[in-house]
């Protein structure tokens, strides 16, 4: 084979045209490309951010929900307790008024009882004075 000034040219251009190319087209696709990739990491590690994020709001909110429901539950059991304390409170208190009711009203009968009975003796006696006096 023979080498000629032909081929020495076209190495020559072929040379040019690729630093050419390099420096024109590819140099600018590549640097295009790797603000797309560094675009692209980018956003990746902004989305798993908020991901992280929302999972971890999420987690909270669900704590405090169910701190919530676990402090709903004991101040209803709380109140419910405090109900049933207070309704025994009352219901004590108006057995012991009924009692003192019933003992007064006992003590006011046996009074009224004694009464009678005094003054039924005082019209005993009257009558039998009467009787007396009458006879003389």
């Amino acid at each position: 084979m023979e080498f000629n000034a032909t081929f020495l040219v076209s190495a020559i251009s072929f040379i040019l045209f690729t630093i050419i190319m390099n420096k024109i087209f590819y140099k600018p696709l590549e640097s295009v490309m790797n603000e797309r990739e560094k675009f692209i990491n980018d956003n990746i590690y902004d989305a798993k951010l908020s991901s992280d994020k929302a999972n971890a709001i999420t987690k909270d909110r669900d704590e405090k929900l169910s701190k919530s429901h676990v402090d709903a539950k004991s101040l209803v059991a709380r109140k419910i307790n405090d109900a049933n304390e207070n309704s025994r409170n009352l219901t004590e208190q108006a057995k012991q008024k009924s009692k003192e009711d019933i003992k007064s009203a006992k003590d006011a009968l046996i009074k009224e009882a004694e009464s009678t009975e005094r003054d039924l003796k005082i019209e005993e006696l009257a009558d039998v004075i009467y009787s007396k006096v009458l006879e003389i």
